[in-house]
């Protein structure tokens, strides 16, 4: 698959390539493709090869929000999808990504056309399951590594590192005790506190990430993280451990 650059007339440049490489990686999951990195590049029929072309376009809204287009095009054969969904939310491109990824090119396989659609809406029980976490709800803090934390009314929510790694999360909440497990496959850069040889070397057995948190009084997160840490004095071997987070929610 040839990946290319996503169009897009929005100012702000940052979330437009961060969404371009979350699509990008979430494609490195997908069993049975080779990705080639032509992110720099912009798609051109001209220049299209025997490979499936993909390219995202995003803009924003005049009513608000986010319209997201992906297209898969196999210029060879002359097929080509497209799939465009409106989102309240920028964060909820991220969150969607695998699932739209995934049946883009099931109906690029079956050569059919994916028309435009709306968001799925949620149903009252669905509303009803997650009422708690609605206190969750928001943009967090507080891990050297993490550029931010943002949980949705959902149960879903995303970890934004600072090396660029985007992760997906479930989140379930008890009472005042919060649990935080990581979805999909893990790969190194989920463990920056490694050194890089360690965390390509054992990325791919590892556990899901998780955080078992309390909602405090002064309403922060605080508890512990399971994940992979340093074994000893060895550079190169891990194992899972036990750190002590702290999140803050921001402003």
């Amino acid at each position: 698959m040839d990946f290319y650059a996503t169009e897009s007339s929005s100012q702000d440049t940052g979330m437009i390539q961060m969404t371009t490489d979350h699509f990008y990686s979430q494609f490195q999951t997908i069993d049975g493709y080779i990705v080639i990195d032509h992110r720099k590049d912009h798609f051109s029929m001209e220049e299209a090869t025997s490979n499936i072309s993909f390219y995202a376009e995003i803009q924003e809204s005049p009513e608000g929000g986010w319209i997201c287009t992906l297209n898969a095009i196999k210029a060879a054969e002359n097929k080509n999808v497209s799939s465009t969904k409106k989102y309240e939310s920028y964060y909820m491109i991220l969150l969607d990504a695998k699932p739209s990824l995934e049946n883009l090119l099931s109906n690029l396989s079956g050569n059919s056309k994916v028309s435009v659609s709306q968001p799925e809406q949620k149903d009252n029980h669905e509303d009803e399951r997650h009422t708690d976490i609605e206190i969750l709800a928001g943009t967090w803090a507080g891990e050297e590594f993490i550029d931010k934390i943002l949980i949705l009314r959902s149960g879903k929510g995303v970890i934004i590192y600072k090396n660029g790694a985007i992760m997906n999360v479930s989140v379930s909440i008890d009472g005042s005790s919060v649990h935080i497990i990581q979805t999909g496959r893990s790969n190194a850069s989920y463990f920056p506190e490694l050194p890089r040889a360690a965390a390509l070397k054992n990325a791919a057995s590892a556990p899901p990430v998780e955080w078992n948190l309390v909602l405090t009084a002064g309403g922060s997160l605080e508890g512990s993280k399971q994940t992979l840490i340093q074994n000893g004095n060895s550079p190169s071997e891990v194992k899972k451990g036990t750190v002590n987070v702290v999140w803050q929610r921001r402003k």
